[in-house]
């Protein structure tokens, strides 16, 4: 990998680190350079505005669920061709595990791919201490190069003779600053930024002011300097699974039911699309990581996107359905309202198709969901239980968790890596079998031909997940091409027998 490369971080979180990034995308777009942009952890949101920023899909570098080798190349494949790969981090810039040892930081990110690192500091209360946290930041990781500070939320006309002596003092240089403004505050909710698809118009308004406020007071030509002197950096080929052994059995997983998949031979086509997979996608439900859909595809499957909102039903002849996070709390009326979808979506499940969901899709499986105002929406009622959202995170935070039994995803005893987020519980009915086992305790509901909990997972780190879930739909193509034939041949003994019957 020697495409240049910088990463944009910051002390903490809430310093500015998303506006800064996302202007130098633009700045650099409008340059006529080709930006690949990434994100530091598991964040859905700021991706949907690098794609707006950049024209290019932007992706997610997560070392918890991922594993190192995965994250380098996820960036070797996906910078191919661009002149320039600019990394969003995440929190500060040494925030990571809760452990403070896993791997998993933006710093810890910066040092696998080789990548300078661009300090956007919050000055708007500060002036000559920008120096300090710079030094402090500079030293306490010799191996992370701190290549310069992009001063946020500058007060216009304020002298900045005091910060600009402090950061030369400590070696580190003043790149330029971003001006204290409403205009380029990104507007939010309880789940992060309002997705840029969302406000399309709106959201491509105000990356124009950030890069013009880019374009004016920092210097990019020092930035793509920097951003050139990262050294070339190479895969390690070392995964952070390949040491559970475990991953290696879930080819052998569970099927509907208690028994194990006797056609394990089972071929997956690695070009040609063998099986239908409808994928909800919507308003209400639009979390997904680009490799999850990628690896499905190459596996086979052929991508059938459907709309829970709009659209009467499921795609016709579909394998499989995976319904992933979004909004459906917000979009609950509209939902509901859809008793042609909800009833297809129910009749799916009674049919076996294998079914998959993530947060706002296990949200969107349930009998009913309850809003913040009180009021109750019946949803698909696949999965025994109800939803009651808060006005406060219920579950945050990176998750390893084991598979409580074996299922469409893998077998009983599998290890997954995955995170949460969200303001809603799930009351699960009396005796429902759980997904996963985790820390927390029974998480998600797993039964028959379906899977649906909180747990939202990179495929890149387990793509034995994705192999699982085309097998799964390859046994349900088979399944049903098997009734299919029985039925006709039915009808043919019963004309067989109708015929005889004459000539009798």
């Amino acid at each position: 990998m020697s495409v240049s490369r910088f990463v944009v971080a910051a002390p903490r979180s809430g310093e500015g680190k998303t506006t800064v990034a996302l202007g130098l995308m633009a700045a650099f777009v409008r340059r006529g350079f080709c930006v690949q942009g990434f994100k530091v952890g598991p964040d859905y949101l700021d991706t949907t505005f690098q794609e707006l920023a950049t024209g290019k899909p932007g992706r997610n570098l997560d070392l918890w669920m991922m594993g190192s080798d995965a994250v380098q190349q996820s960036v070797e494949k996906n910078s191919g061709g661009c002149d320039l790969v600019i990394v969003e981090g995440v929190m500060g810039l040494f925030d990571g595990h809760r452990d403070g040892k896993t791997p998993s930081s933006t710093a810890d990110v910066a040092k696998l791919i080789g990548a300078p690192v661009i300090l956007v500091i919050d000055a708007s209360r500060m002036a000559a201490s920008v120096g300090a946290i710079a030094l402090g930041f500079k030293q306490f990781d010799p191996d992370v190069n701190i290549a310069g500070v992009i001063l946020n939320r500058w007060t216009p006309g304020r002298d900045i003779t005091a910060v600009s002596a402090a950061l030369q003092r400590v070696g580190v240089p003043l790149l330029g600053t971003l001006e204290r403004t409403v205009d380029v505050e990104l507007p939010s909710r309880h789940l992060g930024l309002v997705g840029a698809h969302e406000q399309h118009i709106a959201a491509k308004e105000k990356l124009d002011i950030i890069a013009d406020h880019i374009q004016k007071s920092v210097d990019l030509n020092l930035i793509f300097s920097k951003s050139q002197a990262a050294p070339v950096s190479h895969v390690s080929h070392v995964s952070h699974m390949s040491h559970m052994s475990h991953m290696s059995h879930m080819s052998h997983m569970s099927p509907v039911g208690a028994e194990v998949y006797a056609n394990h031979d089972v071929q997956v086509s690695q070009k040609n699309h063998s099986v239908r997979l409808g994928v909800a996608r919507d308003k209400a439900f639009f979390f997904y990581y680009p490799e999850n859909l990628e690896l499905l595809q190459s596996l086979g499957a052929e991508i059938v996107f459907f709309s829970p909102c709009d659209d009467a039903q499921i795609p016709s002849d579909i394998d499989g359905i995976y319904f992933g996070g979004g909004y459906p709390e917000l979009h609950a009326e509209e939902l509901s309202r859809n008793l042609s979808m909800l009833d297809s979506v129910s009749a799916a499940a009674q049919q076996n198709i294998p079914i998959y969901a993530e947060c706002g899709g296990l949200l969107y499986l349930g009998r009913s969901l309850t809003t913040l105002d009180g009021v109750v929406r019946i949803f698909t009622g696949v999965i025994p239980g109800d939803v009651q959202m808060h006005p406060r995170l219920q579950g945050m935070g990176y998750r390893q968790a084991t598979l409580a039994r074996g299922c469409i995803i893998g077998s009983a005893e599998t290890v997954v890596r995955g995170h949460e987020f969200h303001y809603s519980s799930f009351a699960f009915d009396l005796g429902s079998p759980a997904a996963y086992c985790t820390e927390q305790g029974s998480e998600g509901y797993s039964k028959d031909s379906v899977v649906g909990s909180y747990l939202h997972v990179h495929f890149s780190g387990h793509p034995e997940i994705a192999k699982n879930f085309v097998l799964a739909m390859h046994q349900f193509q088979i399944s049903k091409t098997q009734e299919k034939n029985s039925e006709q041949q039915k009808i043919c003994n019963k004309k067989i027998a109708t015929n005889g019957e004459k000539n009798l």
